[in-house]
């Protein structure tokens, strides 16, 4: 039988160095996927409880242990759902930034005159460069050109309509006055009351008639 002279004098010894090494490297290997855990986990979540248990499973069950976690763990970093909270406030605060009508209550943009629903007038056109102010500004930002003012309006009394389908409210009983009321009594007063008539008995009429 041909035999190769091994570095290490003999085979068994070849043989007992290798199997060294190969443990070394598993346990350099299991040693770094302990501490990869450690890591990944304390990225994905600050509970204490869970980091324990997942360095543990590693720690155990060495390759088993490592698949089991990465099927277990949480999907997402603790940095990864701050940005998506962020982009998500990004959308909010873009939404409520956009304007509403006062009117309808739906979206209407910046440079809008009126609302392309129900015609309310949001802005005035400036008249030099045709840009949509606002009625609060007394000059063109755009342009420099001043804005003309604004005819005020006397406030004119809402005047209350009987709405449909109900009857007008009729109207109050005018109450007589003080001297209406003396007349009246002073009429009464002197105005004598009427007599009683007498029924008439017809024998008297017989009598007075022979």
């Amino acid at each position: 039988m041909f035999l190769i002279d091994w570095p290490g004098g003999s085979w068994e010894a070849t043989l007992r160095m290798t199997l060294t090494l190969f443990a070394l490297y598993l346990a350099a290997l299991w040693i770094a996927l302990v501490f990869w855990t450690y890591r990944d986990i304390r990225q994905r979540t600050r509970d204490p409880i869970v980091q324990t248990f997942a360095v543990l499973l590693v720690l155990l069950l060495f390759l088993p242990g490592h698949w089991i976690y990465l099927v277990l763990r949480p999907r997402y970093t603790l940095s990864e759902l701050y940005e998506r909270s962020l982009e998500e406030e990004a959308l909010l605060q873009e939404l409520e930034d956009q304007k509403a009508c006062p009117t309808c209550k739906r979206r209407v943009q910046e440079e809008y005159l009126i609302c392309p629903s129900c015609r309310t007038a949001l802005k005035e056109a400036c008249r030099q460069c045709s840009k949509p102010l606002h009625y609060a500004w007394v000059a063109c930002p755009f342009c420099g050109q001043e804005k003309p003012p604004r005819p005020q309006q006397r406030p004119t009394a809402p005047v209350q309509r009987p709405s449909q389908g109900m009857p007008a409210p009729a109207p109050r009983p005018r109450r007589p006055s003080a001297v209406e009321t003396q007349q009246t009594m002073t009429v009464q007063t002197a105005t004598p009351p009427p007599r009683p008539r007498v029924a008439e008995d017809p024998s008297v009429i017989d009598a007075t008639a022979d």
